[in-house]
């Protein structure tokens, strides 16, 4: 991405933008990653970070407040053309419970990843016929696999090592395998064999039935009419009457014998009918039979039944039933499990190597967080509850948190957390989750463009120089283009100075009639020593430096130097205000700034207050909203200059206006109210003089990043309304 293009129109707010980013190298600018935005507050900073995060999460942008008005939004870069959602990222200047997306990529050891994939293959494509081939033998319908069911009868705690246990277990019985698991087990007929009634019913049934097989001169307890029948069905497959051999099956005190399969089936099905043909045995089913008549489900049991009568015994211990049903078939299918089988011990220590080195392994993901809890200072350390799985099976990462109070640790979820941090650790949690989102998206070279907006607000200074390192890492990386959105001068001049930006692309926001557009930052370092710089070519720099100078004056020669006193009356209007001319000034600054011994200021002798107040005259009636401190601070000068005159000959009291020593405005302030309390519009605009220009004009070298703030739209209107109260 080296050149980006923007062109809004209604965003948000935004009623034009144009703009061009070059991050490519251009005449002596050099190539670079970043740009930084500095923005009084109201300048749709934030307006401009929402377009961008339309575009991340594939959004139409739009007006809020007049939806009806168009709106255009392209952004484009180049060589790549349209800007992607892929290729944006907006960092908002908090979100409470954000978690990036991409943080368990940081997880991943694709070597690891690999080698346990690969020896898992072939036990899940093995496992996954069987299951299908259990599912088929069930008679199950629809998608569904039946491990839950499974795993509910058998209780095992690992599928694989179930499976792999049963292929030593097998016995090869069938008995039942023809028999629908679906048919007979589901909720309803669960509900009917666990009731009281049935239950006992069916164990009068079983019991007789006993009773009936164990009079049977053919047929015994285990060579029931269903054991009998599958001996026939196993006798007949093997070819048994084929090879002319024949039975002696017990009659009675005597034997018959047996030469085809049809005798023994004859002989079988006469007893089979003995039995089930008993009065007393068909009562008692009639009596099963009435309690399976309730709803559908149940009819479609009494049906199943029906055709099949030889379950009905084993339904008096249905649960051992569904192992016996699940047996057979596992025995139809015994050549699948056997290839499981063997496809898992071969697998199997490679997967339990593997998934030792997944638990002790240390990730990316790990670095990140001892990074983060090395470089900031908060009660609590991250850690992974599951991370095995996160790095072989691609689970999500399931993350803990310790708290520790200095006093003690304890481990805590993330709504108890959220509850005993401060705002300021609250926002290093979320600045930690950024940076999984900005770590993955380096793992994988992904082209971004950040928008960044105000991160480091409600930060300590520990915490903020934190992050202004991550982010001078971050913006070294060849794929990564950062935005710096801020309304903080002292954020933007330090971001600007760590990470080298260049001086065209420390750029202002200047809003003329709803249109913004972007100016390269004046000061770059030190506004004085611009100021200091032109002194003698701008008279706004010139009235903005007083209030400075004035601090000087103090520092180096006390308050009662003639320097401070006669600065203090630019300030304040004094008896000796309009008397004092630039010559004056130039004398002082001369004395006062060191390195201006020999500065010439034109005009000598003109008064210094109308230097101020046609200053304050002509950008108020230029009415752009400048951001240049200047401005500010020599709108604030003439505003309380305008509001002292007009208050002083309001009072027209000499002996009181000569007595104050300090608080000059705030006392001439409360004389006036006192006097003329009935006029509340001009009581207002003073009362607005008083909130808005102290800290303006009483400005020092550590102080002035507030003043940028303010809206020079606000005190134009200010200057405009004082100088209608005269």
């Amino acid at each position: 991405m080296d050149v980006l293009d923007i062109e809004l129109e209604n965003c948000y707010g935004i009623r034009k933008l144009k703009e061009k980013f070059t991050f490519r190298s251009e005449g002596k600018v050099k190539a670079g990653y970043s740009y930084s935005i500095y923005a009084p507050n109201g300048f749709m900073k934030t307006s401009l970070a929402r377009t961008f995060l339309d575009i991340q999460e594939k959004r139409e942008s739009q007006d809020l407040i007049f939806p009806d008005r168009p709106t255009t939004r392209t952004i484009t870069s180049e060589p790549e053309g349209a800007v992607t959602s892929e290729s944006v990222f907006v960092v908002k200047p908090y979100v409470e419970r954000y978690s990036s997306a991409n943080s368990s990529t940081l997880l991943v050891n694709p070597a690891l990843r690999e080698k346990y994939e690969s020896a898992v293959k072939l036990i899940e494509e093995t496992l996954s016929t069987l299951l299908q081939e259990l599912k088929k033998h069930a008679g199950i319908a629809g998608k569904t696999l039946p491990t839950a069911e499974l795993k509910e009868v058998f209780k095992f705690e690992s599928i694989y090592d179930f499976f792999s246990g049963q292929a030593k277990a097998l016995d090869g019985n069938i008995q039942f395998s023809n028999i629908s698991y679906s048919e007979i087990f589901n909720d309803k007929t669960f509900a009917a064999l666990k009731s009281g009634e049935l239950s006992k019913q069916l164990k009068e049934y079983i019991g007789k039935y006993q009773e009936l097989v164990d009079q049977s001169p053919v047929l015994s307890k285990k060579f029931n009419p269903t054991g009998a029948g599958d001996v026939s069905k196993s006798l007949v497959s093997n070819g048994f009457f084929e090879a002319h051999h024949s039975l002696n099956v017990a009659n009675g005190e005597s034997k018959v014998e047996i030469t085809s399969a049809k005798e023994l089936d004859a002989l079988i099905s006469k007893e089979k009918e003995r039995i089930l043909g008993d009065k007393e045995l068909t009562s008692k089913f009639e009596a099963v039979d009435k309690q399976l008549q309730k709803n559908a489900e149940l009819k479609r049991f009494r049906d199943y039944l029906a055709e099949h009568p030889e379950i009905l015994p084993e339904l008096g211990d249905f649960t051992h039933f569904r192992e016996k049903l699940w047996l057979a078939y596992f025995n139809l299918s015994k050549t699948t499990i056997d290839m499981f089988h063997a496809a898992y011990e071969s697998a199997k220590d490679v997967m339990a190597l593997t998934a030792k080195q997944a638990q002790s392994e240390s990730t990316k993901w790990a670095s990140v967080v001892a990074q983060f809890n090395d470089r900031f200072y908060v009660p609590f350390k991250l850690f992974i509850h599951n991370q095995k799985d996160v790095i072989l099976k691609g689970d999500a990462p399931n993350i803990g948190f310790e708290f520790d109070d200095g006093r003690g640790v304890r481990g805590v979820d993330e709504e108890q957390l959220l509850q005993v941090l401060s705002q300021g650790e609250k926002r290093a949690l979320y600045i930690l989750n950024i940076l999984f989102e900005v770590h993955a998206r380096r793992e994988s070279q992904q082209p971004t463009i950040f928008i960044i907006d105000d991160i480091a607000d409600s930060f300590d200074y520990k915490n903020k120089y934190a992050i202004i390192e991550y982010l001078n890492e971050i913006s070294k990386i060849e794929y990564f283009r950062i935005i710096f959105l801020t309304h903080n001068f002292d954020f933007h001049r330090t971001i600007s100075s760590r990470l080298g930006i260049a001086r065209a692309r420390r750029l202002f926001v200047k809003k003329q009639e709803g249109s913004l557009s972007f100016i390269e930052e004046k000061y770059q370092n030190d506004p004085f020593l611009v100021w200091k710089g032109e002194l003698a070519n701008s008279a706004t720099c010139l009235v903005a430096s007083i209030p400075f100078v004035r601090n000087l004056a103090e520092y180096c020669h006390g308050k009662e130097s003639a320097a401070y006193e006669t600065l203090t009356s630019l300030l304040h209007i004094k008896p000796n205000s309009e008397n004092v001319k630039v010559a004056d000034l130039q004398s002082i600054y001369r004395s006062t700034l060191l390195d201006k011994s020999d500065l010439d200021l034109p005009s000598p002798d003109l008064p210094v207050i109308q230097i101020i107040f046609d200053q304050a005259d002509a950008l108020a009636a230029n009415g752009d909203d400048h951001v240049e401190l200047e401005v500010k601070v020599t709108l604030s000068i003439g505003i309380r200059l305008k509001a002292e005159q007009f208050m002083i000959s309001k009072i027209a009291d000499g002996d009181f206006v000569g007595a104050i020593t300090k608080n000059q405005t705030l006392k001439l302030y409360e004389k006036y109210a006192g006097l003329y309390s009935q006029e509340e519009n001009a009581l207002l605009v003073l009362s607005q003089v008083n909130l808005m220009t102290p800290e303006n004009i009483h400005l020092n070298s550590f102080m002035y990043e507030p003043i940028l703030d303010m809206s020079a739209l606000h005190l134009y209107d200010l200057y405009n309304k004082v100088k209608a109260l005269a």
